[in-house]
């Protein structure tokens, strides 16, 4: 269970390695990824279509909100891997707990916790560490950086419209109808720009290969799945390693180091998600210890 839960991890923080080796535009990479992802899960959601809501526009609007978002935040984030290192475009974009957190309290009107300040203050003394580098020209760029904050609040738009959308369709629906415009919206604006869809090196056709497998399908879905045996809190805790095992690899593919202000910036970025999901993170502990249950023997 432990050896599937680090191979999840493994799947989802190796997106921004993929796009780096890929090297073609943000547009070229989502149109393709996500039109192959929505092939692949077309079939499931064939199978449950007397459960999608009726196609009226209110049933479709949040959907179509989320996928601008989801657009946005894509974007961006393959712009930032391509622009900045690794290890930065992993970090900042590690913040988007916060701003979600941050758009539940003002939208959903969730609780605004007095700990979500101080979350806030940690994390931007993180961000502190890493732009004052991009800005001296020492490590990263500040463009890529940006960018990467950018994406983490676009993520943050996704999650809180998609908690919208939830309300009306399926887990599998809501994935696949998401997935589908979103990548009509990569072609659209890649088409307007003139952006070439088709010619490129077969490195670029392996990487969208693995982006669907990995992060895309085999990432989300073995977190899913291990949710219902895993300790949700501990689980959340371990996504922090993410950016490491990102760093890692790029520092075989890329041979990007890390200095003491960008480990201290993950630092900083680490107590502060922590302190975030404290709550929950004392609750499940409390629950259960070793941070995960025995799987059913037989289905």
């Amino acid at each position: 269970m432990i050896a599937l839960y680090f191979l999840a991890l493994f799947s989802l923080s190796q997106s921004a390695n993929l796009v780096r080796l890929a090297q073609a535009p943000p547009d070229v990479i989502g149109f393709w990824r996500l039109l192959a992802a929505s092939v692949l899960i077309l079939p499931f959601a064939f199978k449950k279509r007397q459960e999608l809501p009726a196609f009226r526009l209110g049933n479709y609007a949040w959907p179509a909100l989320s996928s601008v978002f989801f657009f946005g935040h894509l974007w961006t984030y393959v712009y930032s891997a391509q622009h900045t290192t690794i290890a930065h475009c992993m970090i900042i974009f590690a913040t988007n707990p916060l701003f979600t957190s941050l758009g539940a309290a003002y939208f959903f009107k969730d609780a605004f916790p007095r700990r979500l300040v101080a979350a806030y203050i940690l994390a931007f003394i993180g961000l502190y560490f890493l732009l004052s580098q991009s800005i001296s020209g020492k490590m990263g760029s500040i463009d890529g950086d940006i960018s990467a904050l950018i994406s983490g609040i676009l993520f943050a738009g996704y999650i809180l419209t998609g908690k919208k959308s939830r309300q009306a369709f399926t887990n599998t629906h809501y994935t696949f109808v998401i997935y589908l415009l979103t990548a009509l919206l990569f072609g659209i604006n890649g088409a307007s720009s003139g952006k070439d869809f088709i010619h490129y090196p077969p490195i670029m056709w392996a990487c969208v290969v693995i982006l669907v497998l990995m992060p895309t399908l085999l990432g989300h879905s073995l977190f899913s799945y291990l949710m219902k045996f895993m300790n949700i809190g501990l689980m959340t805790c371990g996504k922090l390693i993410e950016p490491l095992l990102s760093a890692v690899v790029a520092y075989y593919l890329f041979n990007e180091t890390l200095n003491e202000w960008t480990v201290l910036s993950f630092i900083f970025m680490g107590i502060a998600l922590i302190v975030l999901f404290w709550p929950e993170i004392k609750l499940q502990w409390k629950r259960g210890i070793p941070g995960f249950r025995r799987p059913p023997t037989a289905l």
